[in-house]
């Protein structure tokens, strides 16, 4: 049986659910998340959606026609896992009988629920995304709803934080390209939430993916290398015990504030964005790891000295573990640091316009000594010994 993995992240309330249950008669689906919005459809206790988005004290869902609609989180119970109720429940690759078999699950066994369709509940199954029969499967706990007017950060840890989001009261955003995963209890980050957002692949509506930049040589895209370091960061950091929620695996609809907000909703303790660095310059390269908190800032001003040593344990961990140029901790008003409310940090690995180090980011081996760089630089921190 495949590992199952838990979504609500240990010491902070989860995102929000992955599906949701109707709890009256006769709930309004509404066009929009305002009760001064137009009914789209009705929905019927007991009824089952998959979560899409959230506004403020509302969740958004699909509808048969593929519209979006949104319900009051007040008439639903989310829910972000669930049982199996048989032995021997079979995983399938796809929401149908004749889906082919990936596996199987025991009685008991409680699973990361991702989607909902037409009585399958889409399951994280190991390493890979399955699906399984709601007719041998319940909901798990029930999760946390924030009702109109609750606040939508989560309870993030971390000196001076204030618990406001910097966001627009009511904007909803797409999290359909988070993962979650938690680490092995008792390691050193044990109780840690840490979210990893592997810079730029954000497909906008009739806009291509947005590649980062791309490699003077071997033309290999930021997007990728980015990708498949922070994936080697969660594997690591996983194994010392943190919950890591990813924004994307691949391509995202999340923008840039999206990306903080998730780090707000799901109580981090750290936020780590990941890019690979490129200049018209081609004499430049080296690491270098960027923090946000000027004096001027009412709601980040407290957290200057937590950030800055963040960002300087990492930078201290990559330069002397992976070599090249130490081009310093550096301070910048991204919108990713901006807009989070724990300690967070923007690190640029190498430069894909140095030959050079476009070679070795080519590399797996490279891509994963960045990260191990990476993971021992937030040990370190956690450990209060840069």
């Amino acid at each position: 049986m495949a590992a199952a993995l838990v979504l609500s992240a240990a010491g902070g309330r989860p995102l929000q659910a992955r599906v949701v249950e109707v709890q009256s008669n006769q709930v309004n689906i509404r066009q929009g998340a305002d009760i001064s919005t137009v009914i789209a459809d009705k929905a019927s206790k007991g009824m089952i959606f998959a979560w899409q988005g959230a506004a403020e004290g509302w969740t958004q869902i699909a509808l048969a026609n593929g519209q979006a609609g949104y319900i009051r989180n007040d008439l639903l119970r989310g829910y972000d896992e669930i049982v199996a109720t048989g032995s021997g429940v079979r995983v399938r690759q796809s929401p149908s009988l004749s889906g082919a078999v990936l596996g199987s699950v025991d009685k008991g066994d409680r699973l990361i629920v991702l989607d909902y369709r037409k009585d399958w509940y889409k399951v994280r199954y190991g390493q890979a995304d399955g699906w399984i029969s709601a007719d041998y499967a319940k909901l798990g706990p029930a999760v946390d709803l924030p009702a109109a007017g609750a606040a939508q950060a989560g309870a993030a840890s971390g000196a001076g934080q204030s618990g406001q989001d910097g966001l627009q009261s009511g904007q909803v955003y797409d999290f359909s390209s988070v993962t979650v995963g938690t680490g092995t209890p008792g390691g050193a980050l044990s109780g840690k939430v840490i979210t990893l957002d592997p810079g730029h692949g954000t497909l906008a509506p009739g806009k291509p993916v947005d590649p980062g930049a791309q490699g003077i040589n071997l033309g290999i895209w930021e997007k990728d290398v980015n990708l498949d370091i922070a994936l080697k960061l969660k594997k690591i950091l996983e194994g010392m015990g943190a919950t890591v929620w990813m924004t994307h695996t691949g391509t995202t609809a999340l923008d840039l504030n999206g990306r903080a907000a998730l780090a707000n909703q799901n109580g981090s303790h750290l936020f780590l964005s990941i890019h690979t660095n490129s200049s018209e310059n081609l004499a430049l390269n080296g690491h270098s790891v960027y923090f946000y908190a000027p004096a001027a800032n009412v709601r980040l001003k407290d957290q200057r000295e937590i950030r800055r040593l963040l960002a300087s344990c990492v930078q201290d961990s990559l330069t002397r573990s992976c070599g090249r140029a130490d081009l310093g901790v550096k301070e910048n008003n991204f919108v990713v640091l901006r807009e989070t409310n724990c300690p967070s940090i923007l690190v640029e690995t190498a430069f894909l316009s140095d030959a050079q180090e476009e070679l070795m980011l080519a590399q797996g081996a490279f891509r994963q000594r960045l990260a191990e760089a990476v993971a021992a630089g937030i040990a370190n921190f956690f450990n209060g010994t840069p």
